[in-house]
């Protein structure tokens, strides 16, 4: 199985098993880095930090697929949440906790080859931290 089909089917199942899965990614990423929670003061109603998840979820998709929307729309978000002083690794972190919730909500379903995939798939948006 390709890693595009795996990304795609892990993502399934995380819809699947959470329904919205906003509230879980965001109280993962606020438990694991307490500093990013006053950037979203302002957001009572959870919008931006919808938006924000599609947008994510729709580039880390692009890259699984080897498009070229991703990397501009990650770069201009860089920039864009320098000047609220997120560093590229906290940048990032959104990333990975996306990965762990997901891997959480498949369980025993997780495969060595999901994690093989998703690794390959958080290097290279990492990767565009130095482009």
């Amino acid at each position: 199985m390709s890693d595009l089909d795996l990304i795609l089917q892990s993502l399934e199942a995380l819809a699947e098993r959470e329904g919205d899965p906003a509230p879980v990614i965001y109280a993962r990423l606020f438990a694991d880095h307490p500093d990013l929670e006053p950037l979203f003061l302002m957001d009572t109603d959870g919008g931006v930090r919808g938006s924000m998840l599609q947008q994510s979820f729709d580039c880390l998709i692009d890259m699984a697929e080897g498009g070229t929307l991703a990397p501009v729309i990650l770069g201009a978000e860089r920039v864009n949440h320098g000047t609220y002083g997120v560093p590229d690794n906290l940048f990032d972190a959104f990333f990975t906790t996306i990965r762990d919730c997901v891997r959480d909500a498949m369980g025993a379903d997780w495969t060595a080859e999901t994690d093989v995939a998703w690794s390959r798939l958080l290097a290279r948006t990492e990767a565009l931290a130095d482009a």
